[in-house]
């Protein structure tokens, strides 16, 4: 049975883009071996699911719709950059959440919980709310980066929460490719 990767996730609304793209730019100048996210490619993750047999996708947009009805639209505004684990030690590079950082983890949790109901492994973490931008890649010039990352302005912008994609991803040695599987609406 043929199986597809996939995630849960809140794209950045393309207004929002040319600012953390000029944020990727800055960072990018440390000279650090870092993956940055395509544009259209920017989300803020709710749940990955991993590989998700075909046969099962219209059951998961139809959980997703039943999850997720109910949930007021929001709005969620940029902040600052970070890294996990540190920026000190960059591994992931993101951007954090400004306004609207209790609704998203709300929906997160609603979505986990769902999400689980349909035997898919908890993270077992906390939700910290950020929208990844890069990847580090190696360790050439990680200081300069730690430099950059804590010394940039937070970004400014907010955006109305009011649809979760359901996302398959594919990965191909240019980058992934995502499309949409379903896309649905919060109250």
């Amino acid at each position: 049975m043929r199986s597809v990767r996939c995630f849960i996730a809140v794209f950045l609304d393309p207004a929002l883009r040319p600012q953390v793209v000029a944020l990727q730019r800055h960072l990018a100048q440390s000279g650090a071996d870092v993956k940055w996210v395509e544009p259209e490619n920017l989300h803020f993750t709710l749940k990955f699911l991993g590989d998700v047999e075909e046969s099962r996708l219209e059951a998961l947009t139809k959980r997703l719709q039943a999850c997720v009805g109910g949930v007021d639209a929001f709005e969620l505004g940029l902040g600052a950059a970070g890294a996990f684990p540190r920026i000190q030690d960059p591994r992931v590079i993101w951007v954090g959440v400004s306004v609207g950082r209790q609704p998203f983890v709300t929906l997160a949790s609603i979505v986990e919980e769902t999400m689980k109901a349909e035997g898919f492994r908890s993270e077992g973490k906390g939700i910290s709310p950020h929208l990844t931008i890069g990847r580090v890649r190696s360790g050439r010039n990680l200081h300069a980066l730690a430099d950059r990352l804590s010394s940039s302005a937070p970004l400014e912008g907010t955006m109305r929460v009011d649809t979760v994609q359901l996302v398959a991803s594919e990965l191909a040695s240019r980058g992934p490719i995502y499309s949409p599987v379903a896309i649905v609406s919060l109250s």
